[in-house]
């Protein structure tokens, strides 16, 4: 064979050999990602809403959170459009009326029969004790006769003297039973005045406080500002037709916009990676194109159920700072929470790791073939793992498995 044979076979073999090569199985460029070197964020992501800072509240009437009021919900029948700017004293909302006029019929007719039930009573003890005070007469007039007959008895025999005896401490006796008598009925009366006394006037103050809160049914901003609507019972906008009250007192607020916040929850299972003063990235649909800077100000103590969710999760506030957009309270936030961060250090796209948690590997290039690479890695985010072990900076590894990964070994961390 001479050496031009040799040199076309040689060729052959060559191109063989790289055209059956796993890796070249794959079709393009976007199948293989490469080893990085540089600045990777451990990151959670939650959804948020702005808010103000600070702000002044519009709630439903103080009166109505007194207990004798005994209402604890009322409807909205109009409210201002949200967004309006408004002055101090302007109206803002209307709550229906009904409920505290049916309130107020029931008292009425309570205090109608408490005011003749105290009236009977007093009747009651007048004629009883005047009774009582005449059957008293009577008795120290029965006494005085008897001790005169006590005093004419002295020249009579001694059986006669000892029967009028008798008789007087017997008037005696009945005397001091009808005083008794008289004490105990004085009280009885007196406190079955009192008793409806104070079912009288404990009616007269609901009526008092339900008088009043009739009289405050139309709600008033109590400052300048912009109307933002506050939360109903079912975690939604307020509106015409939801119910507010002593348990879901707020109607509007008016914001503070010199100082904005997004307010969010973050669940159960990533709360622990949340700290006070961590550094927050926030988007806003409004501005697609700007990055916001904030920084977490406090974080809840006791979860609660997310709203709109079936799960708990802790409220976390982020201050914003330095901005100079337009931000409104109730615009929706991606914040993106930055729990740690390394430099100089090795990273990959996630799409590349594969394996759980005990083993880890990547099918990395290694010459003309592809190797199963086990890997140790460190902190990650959405888009990278950090890689510990395993890589080094511009190694090229798959995001697809070859054809024949079942036959690779895996090449172990020493």
């Amino acid at each position: 064979m001479n050496k031009k044979t040799i040199g076309i076979l040689g060729g052959i073999t060559l191109v063989a050999i790289i055209i059956w090569q796993p890796w070249h199985l794959l079709k393009n460029s976007d199948r293989t990602v490469t080893v990085k070197k540089g600045i990777i964020e451990a990151t959670v992501v939650v959804t948020g809403e702005l808010k103000a800072e600070k702000a002044v509240d519009i709630l439903v009437p103080e009166v109505s959170f007194n207990d004798e009021v005994d209402i604890w919900a009322m409807k909205i029948l109009s409210i201002v459009e949200e967004g309006k700017i408004v002055k101090a004293g302007d109206q803002v909302a209307q709550l229906e009326p009904t409920e505290v006029e049916e309130n107020l019929a029931s008292v009425n007719e309570k205090l109608n029969e408490h005011y003749t039930l105290v009236e009977d009573a007093k009747i009651d003890s007048s004629l009883e004790l005047a009774a009582q005070r005449e059957t008293i007469q009577k008795e120290k007039d029965l006494v005085l006769d008897t001790k005169i007959k006590v005093e004419q008895s002295t020249f009579e025999s001694k059986a006669v003297q000892r029967q009028t005896q008798i008789e007087l401490e017997k008037a005696q006796r009945s005397l001091s039973k009808a005083q008794r008598d008289l004490i105990t009925k004085t009280q009885k009366h007196k406190t079955k005045i009192a008793r409806n006394q104070r079912k009288l006037d404990r009616y007269e103050r609901k009526k008092a406080l339900l008088e009043q809160l009739r009289s405050e049914l139309t709600i008033k901003s109590p400052a300048d500002g912009m109307i933002i609507y506050g939360n109903s019972y079912e975690g939604q906008k307020v509106k015409v037709g939801s119910r507010v009250g002593r348990w879901m007192p707020l109607i509007a607020t008016l914001p503070d916009l010199s100082s904005i916040i997004s307010e969010m929850y973050v669940k159960e299972i990533d709360i622990a990676k949340v700290k006070t003063g961590q550094q927050v990235n926030i988007t806003i649909d409004a501005f697609p194109k700007e990055v916001f800077k904030g920084q977490i100000i406090s974080i809840a103590n006791i979860g609660q159920e997310i709203p709109g969710e079936f799960q708990n999760g802790f409220k976390v506030k982020v201050k914003l700072d330095d901005y100079t957009a337009a931000l409104l309270p109730n615009m929706t936030t991606s914040n993106t929470i930055i729990t740690q961060s390394k430099s100089n250090t090795l990273f990959i796209e996630k799409s590349a790791v594969r394996g759980s948690d005990s083993l880890k590997y990547v099918f990395k290039k290694s010459g003309l073939s592809v190797v199963r690479q086990e890997v140790t890695v460190g902190i990650e985010n959405e888009q990278f793992f950090e890689i510990l072990q395993g890589l080094d900076e511009k190694d090229i590894v798959l995001t697809v498995e070859p054809e024949n990964a079942a036959q690779l070994d895996t090449i172990r961390l020493q």
